[in-house]
């Protein structure tokens, strides 16, 4: 099976799994990637893969032969700085998503407000999986 073998070429169910291999083990960062992954805005643009995913290539005989993180505090500083183009409903997902993974300050009352039902159950997932109160949703499909 070929694998990317760079960054750019690291996308959709790849980075996915790569985020969620690196993420393995820390609940409160698997939240944060899970909720990053079901929403489906950020992880899909490539600006935000190239300046905010760091990749890299893991030990032979692991599971995955890449893993993946976020650079949550780079991402909320250029969100704060209006650098990342979005909308307010995205801009509070990342700020959540950072908060959980990141350890980056965010005010509840001003996040919740403006999400859809839809977010806010993903937004809800990642508080029951960062809590332990609910298992990793993690694809079975292709893993060993």
């Amino acid at each position: 099976m070929n694998r990317p073998r760079t960054r750019a070429q690291l996308a959709g169910a790849d980075l996915a799994e790569a985020l969620r291999y690196h993420a393995s083990g820390l609940d409160a960062e698997f939240a944060a990637v899970n909720l990053l992954i079901e929403h489906g805005v950020f992880l899909a643009r490539p600006a935000f893969r190239d300046e905010f995913v760091r990749v890299a290539r893991t030990y032979p005989g692991c599971a995955w032969p890449y893993s993946a993180r976020i650079r949550w505090g780079a991402a909320v500083t250029a969100l704060n700085q209006h650098r990342i183009a979005c909308s307010s409903s995205e801009a509070d997902i990342l700020r959540i998503a950072a908060s959980l993974g990141g350890n980056a300050p965010v005010r509840l009352r001003e996040v919740l407000g403006v999400l859809d039902t839809t977010n806010i159950s993903r937004v809800i997932d990642a508080i029951m999986i960062a809590n332990c109160s609910r298992p990793y949703p993690w694809p079975t499909e292709g893993r060993s």
